[in-house]
Protein backbone atom coordinates (compact mmCIF):
# COMPACT_ATOMS: atom_id res chain seq x y z
CA UNK A 1 0.00 0.00 0.00
CA UNK A 2 2.73 2.44 0.63
CA UNK A 3 6.54 3.00 1.36
CA UNK A 4 5.75 1.84 5.55
CA UNK A 5 4.23 -1.19 4.71
CA UNK A 6 5.61 -4.56 6.33
CA UNK A 7 4.32 -7.63 5.25
CA UNK A 8 5.06 -9.18 9.01
CA UNK A 9 4.36 -6.28 11.38
CA UNK A 10 1.46 -4.26 9.21
CA UNK A 11 -1.83 -4.36 8.87
CA UNK A 12 -1.96 -1.72 6.25
CA UNK A 13 -5.37 -1.03 7.18
CA UNK A 14 -7.26 -3.97 5.64
CA UNK A 15 -10.13 -6.02 6.97
CA UNK A 16 -9.26 -9.18 7.24
CA UNK A 17 -11.85 -11.74 6.25
CA UNK A 18 -11.14 -14.74 9.40
CA UNK A 19 -11.42 -11.78 12.09
CA UNK A 20 -14.82 -10.51 10.32
CA UNK A 21 -16.39 -13.70 10.40
CA UNK A 22 -15.71 -14.80 13.93
CA UNK A 23 -17.03 -11.67 14.67
CA UNK A 24 -20.10 -12.55 13.19
CA UNK A 25 -19.83 -16.37 14.98
CA UNK A 26 -19.57 -14.41 18.08
CA UNK A 27 -22.54 -12.01 17.42
CA UNK A 28 -24.61 -15.31 16.84
CA UNK A 29 -23.91 -17.06 19.80
CA UNK A 30 -24.35 -14.04 21.90
CA UNK A 31 -27.72 -13.82 19.99
CA UNK A 32 -28.61 -17.35 20.84
CA UNK A 33 -27.34 -16.51 24.41
CA UNK A 34 -30.11 -14.08 24.60
CA UNK A 35 -32.79 -16.13 23.30
CA UNK A 36 -31.99 -18.95 25.95
CA UNK A 37 -32.64 -15.93 28.55
CA UNK A 38 -35.46 -14.30 27.03
CA UNK A 39 -33.53 -11.03 26.34
CA UNK A 40 -33.47 -10.88 22.75
CA UNK A 41 -34.74 -7.58 23.27
CA UNK A 42 -31.42 -6.23 25.12
CA UNK A 43 -29.01 -6.86 22.07
CA UNK A 44 -30.89 -5.35 19.08
CA UNK A 45 -27.40 -3.67 18.52
CA UNK A 46 -25.90 -7.18 18.25
CA UNK A 47 -28.43 -8.56 15.93
CA UNK A 48 -27.85 -5.29 13.85
CA UNK A 49 -23.87 -5.46 13.57
CA UNK A 50 -24.32 -9.10 12.62
CA UNK A 51 -26.49 -8.63 9.72
CA UNK A 52 -24.37 -5.62 8.47
CA UNK A 53 -20.97 -7.04 8.81
CA UNK A 54 -22.46 -10.61 6.79
CA UNK A 55 -23.97 -8.31 4.60
CA UNK A 56 -20.57 -6.43 4.03
CA UNK A 57 -18.68 -9.78 3.77
CA UNK A 58 -21.22 -11.09 0.81
CA UNK A 59 -20.86 -7.61 -0.68
CA UNK A 60 -17.24 -6.97 -0.46
CA UNK A 61 -14.66 -9.84 0.37
CA UNK A 62 -16.41 -12.64 -2.28
CA UNK A 63 -14.61 -12.96 -5.63
CA UNK A 64 -17.35 -14.07 -8.06
CA UNK A 65 -14.71 -15.23 -10.52
CA UNK A 66 -12.55 -17.28 -8.12
CA UNK A 67 -15.40 -18.40 -6.36
CA UNK A 68 -13.51 -17.04 -2.65
CA UNK A 69 -13.81 -14.96 0.40
CA UNK A 70 -10.67 -12.36 0.22
CA UNK A 71 -9.10 -10.13 2.84
CA UNK A 72 -9.63 -6.44 1.58
CA UNK A 73 -7.30 -3.31 1.56
CA UNK A 74 -8.08 -0.33 2.32
CA UNK A 75 -8.27 0.93 -1.06
CA UNK A 76 -11.02 -1.63 -1.89
CA UNK A 77 -8.60 -4.36 -3.74
CA UNK A 78 -9.14 -8.33 -2.61
CA UNK A 79 -5.78 -9.78 -1.92
CA UNK A 80 -6.26 -12.85 -4.09
CA UNK A 81 -4.80 -15.15 -1.45
CA UNK A 82 -6.64 -17.96 -0.93
CA UNK A 83 -6.41 -19.18 2.82
CA UNK A 84 -8.44 -21.57 5.06
CA UNK A 85 -9.14 -18.35 7.00
CA UNK A 86 -12.22 -18.12 4.12
CA UNK A 87 -14.11 -20.93 5.80
CA UNK A 88 -14.83 -19.57 8.98
CA UNK A 89 -17.60 -18.28 6.72
CA UNK A 90 -18.99 -21.60 7.05
CA UNK A 91 -19.58 -21.83 10.43
CA UNK A 92 -20.46 -18.08 10.70
CA UNK A 93 -23.51 -18.96 8.36
CA UNK A 94 -23.53 -16.78 5.66
CA UNK A 95 -22.28 -18.19 2.57
CA UNK A 96 -25.57 -18.05 0.46
CA UNK A 97 -26.54 -21.65 -1.27
CA UNK A 98 -25.97 -20.09 -5.15
CA UNK A 99 -22.18 -19.49 -3.74
CA UNK A 100 -21.67 -22.76 -1.98
CA UNK A 101 -21.11 -25.43 -3.93
CA UNK A 102 -17.85 -23.85 -5.75
CA UNK A 103 -16.97 -22.33 -2.46
CA UNK A 104 -16.41 -25.68 -1.18
CA UNK A 105 -14.95 -26.85 -4.46
CA UNK A 106 -11.71 -25.66 -3.33
CA UNK A 107 -11.40 -28.25 -0.36
CA UNK A 108 -11.44 -30.72 -3.32
CA UNK A 109 -9.14 -29.42 -5.50
CA UNK A 110 -5.68 -31.32 -5.36
CA UNK A 111 -3.86 -28.01 -7.36
CA UNK A 112 -5.15 -25.74 -4.38
CA UNK A 113 -6.25 -27.57 -0.79
CA UNK A 114 -6.48 -31.35 -1.45
CA UNK A 115 -2.95 -31.83 -0.58
CA UNK A 116 -1.35 -35.01 1.26
CA UNK A 117 -1.73 -33.84 4.23
CA UNK A 118 -5.06 -31.68 4.36
CA UNK A 119 -5.92 -28.44 4.52
CA UNK A 120 -2.85 -26.39 4.06
CA UNK A 121 -3.41 -22.71 5.08
CA UNK A 122 -2.60 -21.80 1.98
CA UNK A 123 -3.68 -22.76 -1.54
CA UNK A 124 -0.61 -24.58 -2.85
CA UNK A 125 -1.07 -22.88 -6.43
CA UNK A 126 0.12 -19.65 -4.14
CA UNK A 127 3.71 -18.66 -5.16
CA UNK A 128 4.39 -18.19 -1.74
CA UNK A 129 3.48 -21.77 -0.86
CA UNK A 130 5.80 -23.70 1.26
CA UNK A 131 5.69 -27.77 0.80
CA UNK A 132 6.99 -28.53 4.35
CA UNK A 133 4.86 -25.65 6.36
CA UNK A 134 6.81 -22.68 7.10
CA UNK A 135 4.11 -22.14 9.80
CA UNK A 136 1.53 -19.87 7.84
CA UNK A 137 2.74 -20.18 4.48
CA UNK A 138 1.39 -23.88 4.09
CA UNK A 139 1.16 -25.86 7.48
CA UNK A 140 -1.78 -28.02 8.58
CA UNK A 141 -2.95 -26.65 11.84
CA UNK A 142 -5.47 -29.18 13.48
CA UNK A 143 -7.68 -26.04 14.74
CA UNK A 144 -8.30 -24.92 11.56
CA UNK A 145 -8.80 -28.66 10.33
CA UNK A 146 -11.03 -28.84 13.10
CA UNK A 147 -12.38 -25.37 11.76
CA UNK A 148 -13.61 -26.78 8.20
CA UNK A 149 -15.01 -29.88 10.07
CA UNK A 150 -18.02 -28.20 11.82
CA UNK A 151 -18.14 -25.80 8.88
CA UNK A 152 -19.00 -28.53 7.04
CA UNK A 153 -21.14 -30.43 9.33
CA UNK A 154 -23.12 -27.18 9.01
CA UNK A 155 -23.91 -27.22 5.43
CA UNK A 156 -24.40 -30.40 4.92
CA UNK A 157 -20.55 -31.68 3.43
CA UNK A 158 -20.38 -34.74 6.04
CA UNK A 159 -18.74 -36.83 3.26
CA UNK A 160 -16.38 -34.37 2.51
CA UNK A 161 -15.48 -33.86 6.60
CA UNK A 162 -15.14 -37.25 6.87
CA UNK A 163 -12.35 -37.94 3.91
CA UNK A 164 -10.45 -34.96 5.72
CA UNK A 165 -10.45 -35.86 8.83
CA UNK A 166 -9.40 -39.37 7.79
CA UNK A 167 -6.57 -37.75 5.85
CA UNK A 168 -5.48 -35.77 8.39
CA UNK A 169 -5.68 -38.32 11.28
CA UNK A 170 -3.72 -40.72 9.09
CA UNK A 171 -0.99 -37.74 9.07
CA UNK A 172 -0.82 -36.99 12.51
CA UNK A 173 -0.96 -40.83 13.55
CA UNK A 174 2.28 -41.51 11.16
CA UNK A 175 4.10 -38.88 12.38
CA UNK A 176 3.93 -39.62 16.03
CA UNK A 177 5.24 -42.98 15.58
CA UNK A 178 7.54 -41.99 13.81
CA UNK A 179 8.68 -38.82 16.35
CA UNK A 180 6.86 -39.67 19.39
CA UNK A 181 4.93 -36.97 19.71
CA UNK A 182 2.29 -34.60 18.35
CA UNK A 183 3.28 -31.50 16.79
CA UNK A 184 2.43 -27.69 16.73
CA UNK A 185 1.49 -27.87 12.46
CA UNK A 186 2.34 -30.44 10.15
CA UNK A 187 3.69 -30.37 6.17
CA UNK A 188 1.37 -30.76 3.74
CA UNK A 189 3.18 -32.70 1.10
CA UNK A 190 3.70 -35.46 3.30
CA UNK A 191 3.71 -37.32 6.80
CA UNK A 192 6.23 -34.96 8.63
CA UNK A 193 6.02 -32.30 10.89
CA UNK A 194 5.91 -28.29 9.56
CA UNK A 195 9.09 -26.55 8.89
CA UNK A 196 8.62 -24.49 11.91
CA UNK A 197 6.71 -26.12 14.82
CA UNK A 198 6.87 -27.22 18.43
CA UNK A 199 6.12 -31.10 19.81
CA UNK A 200 4.26 -32.10 22.33
CA UNK A 201 2.00 -29.79 21.30
CA UNK A 202 -1.75 -30.04 23.45
CA UNK A 203 -3.25 -27.87 23.56
CA UNK A 204 -4.79 -27.68 20.13
CA UNK A 205 -2.80 -30.67 18.49
CA UNK A 206 -4.93 -32.94 21.04
CA UNK A 207 -8.13 -32.21 18.70
CA UNK A 208 -7.01 -34.96 15.71
CA UNK A 209 -6.50 -38.31 17.81
CA UNK A 210 -9.96 -37.00 20.17
CA UNK A 211 -12.29 -34.92 18.86
CA UNK A 212 -11.28 -35.53 15.07
CA UNK A 213 -11.19 -39.10 15.27
CA UNK A 214 -14.46 -39.58 17.92
CA UNK A 215 -16.59 -37.29 15.78
CA UNK A 216 -15.55 -37.12 12.26
CA UNK A 217 -14.01 -40.65 11.68
CA UNK A 218 -16.10 -42.91 13.87
CA UNK A 219 -18.79 -40.03 12.95
CA UNK A 220 -19.88 -39.25 16.75
CA UNK A 221 -21.57 -36.27 17.55
CA UNK A 222 -23.68 -35.85 20.86
CA UNK A 223 -26.19 -33.49 21.68
CA UNK A 224 -26.58 -33.87 25.42
CA UNK A 225 -29.15 -31.24 26.34
CA UNK A 226 -31.63 -32.79 23.92
CA UNK A 227 -31.13 -36.28 24.91
CA UNK A 228 -29.31 -37.62 21.31
CA UNK A 229 -26.72 -38.18 19.73
CA UNK A 230 -25.63 -39.03 16.34
CA UNK A 231 -23.82 -41.76 14.92
CA UNK A 232 -22.97 -40.49 11.26
CA UNK A 233 -21.36 -44.22 9.92
CA UNK A 234 -19.15 -44.19 7.19
CA UNK A 235 -16.51 -46.74 8.11
CA UNK A 236 -16.54 -50.26 7.07
CA UNK A 237 -14.71 -51.64 9.50
CA UNK A 238 -15.23 -52.79 12.61
CA UNK A 239 -14.95 -49.52 15.05
CA UNK A 240 -16.40 -47.95 18.22
CA UNK A 241 -15.79 -46.62 21.87
CA UNK A 242 -16.33 -47.69 25.19
CA UNK A 243 -16.45 -45.80 28.37
CA UNK A 244 -17.40 -42.69 26.21
CA UNK A 245 -18.58 -39.62 28.12
CA UNK A 246 -22.27 -38.40 27.72
CA UNK A 247 -23.41 -35.57 29.91
CA UNK A 248 -22.42 -34.76 33.70
CA UNK A 249 -22.46 -38.96 34.76
CA UNK A 250 -23.66 -41.22 31.36
CA UNK A 251 -21.47 -43.65 29.77
CA UNK A 252 -21.89 -45.05 26.51
CA UNK A 253 -20.30 -48.27 24.94
CA UNK A 254 -20.65 -48.32 21.48
CA UNK A 255 -19.89 -50.79 18.67
CA UNK A 256 -20.67 -50.95 15.04
CA UNK A 257 -19.55 -54.30 13.11
CA UNK A 258 -18.03 -54.60 9.97
CA UNK A 259 -19.90 -53.85 6.93
CA UNK A 260 -19.12 -54.77 3.11
CA UNK A 261 -20.71 -51.89 1.42
CA UNK A 262 -21.40 -47.85 2.32
CA UNK A 263 -24.72 -49.04 1.56
CA UNK A 264 -25.32 -51.95 3.98
CA UNK A 265 -27.08 -51.03 7.21
CA UNK A 266 -24.82 -50.86 10.45
CA UNK A 267 -25.01 -53.63 13.03
CA UNK A 268 -24.74 -51.64 16.11
CA UNK A 269 -24.43 -52.60 19.82
CA UNK A 270 -24.93 -50.07 22.10
CA UNK A 271 -25.77 -49.61 25.82
CA UNK A 272 -26.14 -46.63 27.75
CA UNK A 273 -25.99 -45.84 31.75
CA UNK A 274 -28.56 -42.71 31.35
CA UNK A 275 -31.69 -42.58 28.78
CA UNK A 276 -31.16 -41.09 25.50
CA UNK A 277 -31.88 -41.86 21.66
CA UNK A 278 -29.50 -43.24 19.26
CA UNK A 279 -29.41 -41.55 15.86
CA UNK A 280 -27.76 -43.71 13.28
CA UNK A 281 -26.90 -42.55 9.35
CA UNK A 282 -25.41 -43.98 6.84
CA UNK A 283 -25.65 -44.04 3.04
CA UNK A 284 -28.67 -46.32 2.50
CA UNK A 285 -30.65 -44.83 5.65
CA UNK A 286 -31.45 -43.84 8.89
CA UNK A 287 -33.00 -45.42 12.21
CA UNK A 288 -33.20 -44.41 15.81
CA UNK A 289 -32.40 -46.48 18.81
CA UNK A 290 -33.95 -45.91 22.23
CA UNK A 291 -31.42 -46.66 25.16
Amino acid sequence: PDASYHVAFSHGHMTWVDATLQAILATRHLLHMADALGRRQDVLDVETEATHLAQFVNDHLWDDEQAFYFDRWRDGRLSGVKSVAAYWALLAGIVPQARLSRFVEHLRNPAEFNRPHRVPTLAADHPDYAPQGDYWRGSVWAPTNYMILRGLTQVGEDALAHEIAANHLDNVVQVFRETGTVWENYAPEGASRGSISKGDFVGWTGLPPVAVLFEYVFGLRPDVPHGRILWDVRLLEAHGVQRYPYGKDGQLDLQCARRHSETEEPVISARSTVPLVLEIRWAGGNKAMQL
